[in-house]
């Protein structure tokens, strides 16, 4: 094959493979997307180039050089997309120039190809192509020229403000991009616009073997495109003895072309010379050219998960401080491979930090000049303080650092490291670790910092280990007499389930042993007890001043109230749960107490009541009785006496009826209901004494309201009763407001129902007595509404109160409700 063919062909290759390897590195990521379509651009103009060259004056090297031009301008605006993106865009870029020159680009790949308009004929004069030129052409120049100059423009900004390994990756992408578009634009543009003729265009394919070496570099030693490559010890091996005799073999060549003009007339003792000192050399040559190899090309990967785990059994079981800080530069030795390590941990005795290990990886590290102290008001003490993370050199995380960083970064230079970190235990740093640049010369990349990060933490708990030992077992003596003593009972289970605390009062409440139930499994306590605390250790929710009863030792049942809380480490994940219980059985005893008492006062107030409405009725009826002996002859009498007995006979009948009303509501079953339902059909009911008042309703309801337990029937009665007071106290032009909100009060959900008017409101001391019977605002009330409204809601174990409005006049009532487990209802248009 000539070098003619082999050279184009060589670097379409190289360009194709370029493509493919970056795209199936990431090919979800825009930036491997633009990256592998400008190298296939480059690919498919070298080869168009070079074939349109080949069979100019043909009407297949026009086509094919019309396909150069047209992948020429896809190259350009390819370019300026992969710089747009590059290097960490999720999308496309929609700026206007963008889309500018995206139109335009297309519109001339599509002329280059199918139209003379850019390239009208391809001849060979003199031996080499002659190509002439259409009238787009001067456009198709101007754009080639805009587009690469664009991206430039782009890539310097970008360098601008990018630092440390992006910046760097950004440099040699830059480099590698602009020699090379240089020379094309001079060779296969400038040129060709300026003197008309194309002899130097077949040549600027060739100058993409610079574009592809620096980005190749940029991949293999600072990952470009986040592109790792793993090249293996074999392969180091073989290039380093294919460069050492590649050396030895042009050197044996000139010196017996220089010395002899007849290498075949060579004295023996000097071929044998020559090639024992090819023995001698051949061996060290070829390991300096291994080891540099090693250097450039070779990162020995690590298995971080593993090297976490060993190294944190390891350090987990060392008490000698010595011991701990040379075990952790030996993992860091291993794995990052740095220059150097050393940690310094704080005096307790005297303030600053003293260097306690210091650990080289290079004969010849003068770069790492570290003190052997650090006062405490040391930059970058104070930083790793104040910032409680990592510094490392050229830190990507903050574009303009402030003073405090600068000084500490001035220091971390000076004193030859790479990155320093924290050692961190709770608010206080007590020590920090120095590393050194990587003996690779590449940046430390996330996973080494993490590694860095969780070998520090560990290195901090083990080096606290000894000193908070004793500090644990008094804490844990004061909690044991603490708990010990408490009246409340306490239960605490580990991650499996098995009891780990039952104290004294646990004990006497439940009536189990401590000795059954210490160390098995939660299952062996109450149900009412266990239930909840597996639930909790489950998921990790609390269940809080949860009301049930458990049996005691002598079989009775005992009211208690438990409250269920997930234990949890500083990561928050679940190491347990415990339960806290109080015994309720002299609360409920002094709740009965009161309810009797209120009871009875009820009672002696409903007597009264009940005698002061029907003995009302029973006058008038007297009256009338006593008067019939002496009128009744005359029939105005009698008339008038049969409308009274009736009418007043009518009106104890009704108060015998809201008696019956009054009563606690029959037990029915509830079931699971949209509050809204009664609501809105009370509403309905309601519509024509609404509209004969003009009463306006506004309806104030959440997105997502969960169900109630309830009787449809008993929630219509409640709501009626309390539109109609409403209704009643409002005059005309009100406005009546319902509101339902869901809440939450320690843990328990609940559905808030809230209804207002603006009526004249409630005396402020009446408003204790609303709820009581035949207790009215309303002259000819009952007094009976609210009476009834509270014991609905008793039935269905909600709670109302009512109070005024605070900022405005009328009366507000309020419902508590609990809700069921039930999804909640969505919001009805």
């Amino acid at each position: 094959m000539s070098p003619k063919l082999f050279v184009p062909i060589l670097v379409t290759g190289l360009n194709f493979g370029l493509a493919l390897l970056v795209y199936l590195k990431d090919p979800s990521r825009w930036v491997n997307r633009s990256f592998a379509v400008f190298a296939l651009t480059v690919a498919g103009w070298t080869a168009c180039t070079y074939l349109g060259t080949t069979y100019a004056g043909t009407p297949t090297g026009l086509l094919v050089g019309r396909g150069a031009f047209a992948m020429a301008a896809s190259m350009a605006y390819a370019l300026l997309l992969f710089l747009h993106i590059f290097p960490t865009s999720s999308t496309l870029p929609q700026s206007f120039p963008v889309k500018v020159f995206g139109v335009l680009g297309t519109t001339l790949t599509l002329a280059a190809i199918s139209t003379p308009w850019i390239v009208a004929t391809l001849t060979i004069e003199a031996g080499s192509p002659k190509v002439r030129y259409g009238p787009l052409y001067p456009l198709f120049a101007v754009y080639i020229v805009g587009s690469v100059g664009y991206s430039f423009i782009t890539i310097f900004h970008k360098i601008r403000l990018a630092r440390g390994a992006e910046r760097l990756q950004l440099k040699y992408l830059f480099i590698g991009l602009l020699i090379p578009g240089l020379l094309v634009t001079i060779t296969n543009l400038l040129i060709p616009l300026a003197f008309g003729t194309s002899y130097f265009s077949q040549y600027g394919p060739l100058f993409s073997f610079l574009m592809i070496a620096m980005i190749a570099h940029s991949i293999v030693r600072h990952r470009l495109m986040n592109i790792r490559l793993v090249v293996r010890r074999g392969v180091v091996l073989l290039l380093a003895v294919v460069i050492a005799g590649g050396v030895f073999l042009t050197l044996l060549g000139l010196i017996t072309t220089a010395v002899f003009t007849r290498p075949h007339e060579l004295p023996l003792w000097i071929e044998v010379s020559l090639v024992l000192l090819i023995a001698i050399l051949f061996q060290p040559i070829r390991q300096w050219i291994q080891t540099s190899l090693d250097r450039y090309l070779y990162r020995e990967p690590y298995d971080y998960q593993r090297t976490v785990r060993e190294a944190s059994q390891t350090i987990g079981s060392m008490l000698d401080l010595k011991s701990l800080l040379n075990y952790v530069c030996d993992v860091l030795g291993r794995t990052v491979r740095p220059e150097a390590v050393s940690i310094y941990i704080k005096n307790p005795g005297s303030p600053g930090y003293t260097q306690m290990a210091l650990r080289r990886f290079i004969q010849d590290n003068a770069k790492s000049q570290f003190e052997e102290t650090l006062p405490e008001y040391s930059p970058l003490v104070h930083f790793l303080w104040k910032a409680r993370s990592y510094l490392l050199r050229d830190d990507l995380r903050t574009a303009r650092p402030d003073a405090v960083q600068s000084e500490a970064m001035t220091e971390l230079i000076e004193s030859g490291g790479e990155i320093a970190l924290p050692v961190l235990h709770e608010e206080h740093l007590i020590g920090l670790l120095i590393v050194a640049p990587k003996l690779s010369g590449d940046p430390y990349f996330s996973e080494d910092i993490d590694l860095l990060s969780t070998l520090v933490s560990q290195a901090a708990i083990a080096i606290k280990n000894a000193q908070l030992y004793r500090e644990v077992a008094l804490v844990n003596e004061y909690i044991t007499n603490i708990v010990a003593t408490m009246e409340s009972g306490v239960i605490a289970v580990d991650p499996d389930g098995k009891v780990t605390l039952f104290n004294p009062a646990a004990e006497r409440i439940t009536g189990v042993a401590t000795r059954e139930i210490r160390s098995g499994p939660a299952a062996g306590l109450p149900s009412a007890l266990a239930h909840p605390l597996q639930a909790t250790l489950t998921d990790g929710q609390p269940r809080v001043q949860t009301e049930t009863t458990i049996p005691d030792a002598s079989g009775h049942y005992r009211p208690v109230s438990s409250s269920t809380y997930a234990l949890r480490d500083r990561l928050g994940n679940v190491l347990g749960a415990v339960a806290i219980f109080t015994d309720l059985t002299r609360l409920k005893e002094l709740e009965g107490e009161k309810r009797r008492a209120e009871r009875l006062a009820s009672i002696g107030a409903l007597a009264s009541g009940i005698a002061h409405e029907i003995k009302n009725p029973l006058v008038a009826i007297k009256t009338f009785a006593e008067l019939l002996p002496e009128r009744f002859t005359e029939k105005d009498f009698r008339e008038d006496f049969s409308q009274v007995v009736i009418r007043e006979i009518a009106r104890i009948d009704d108060l015998v009826a809201r008696l019956r009303g009054l009563a606690a509501p029959a037990a029915r079953p509830l079931s699971s209901l949209d509050l809204r339902e009664p609501i809105e059909e009370t509403l309905t009911l309601l519509r024509g004494q609404l509209e004969q008042k003009r009463i306006s309703v506004r309806r104030l309801y959440d997105q997502a309201l969960p169900l109630v337990a309830g009787d449809p029937a008993q929630l219509k009665q409640l709501f009626l009763n309390l539109f109609i007071n409403a209704l009643e106290a409002m005059d005309a032009g009100g406005q009546l407001t319902i509101r339902l909100s869901r809440r939450e009060s320690l843990g328990v959900p609940s559905l808030l129902a809230e209804v207002s008017d603006t009526g004249s409101g409630i005396p402020q001391n009446m408003l204790g007595k609303v709820f009581d019977p035949f207790v009215t605002t309303k002259p000819g009330g009952s007094g009976l509404g609210l009476a009834i409204c509270r014991g609905i809601a008793d039935a269905h174990r909600a709670t109302i109160r009512v109070e005024n409005n605070a900022h405005s006049r009328g009366t507000t009532v309020t419902i508590d409700f609990l809700v069921t487990d039930e999804t909640p209802a969505a919001v009805k248009a």
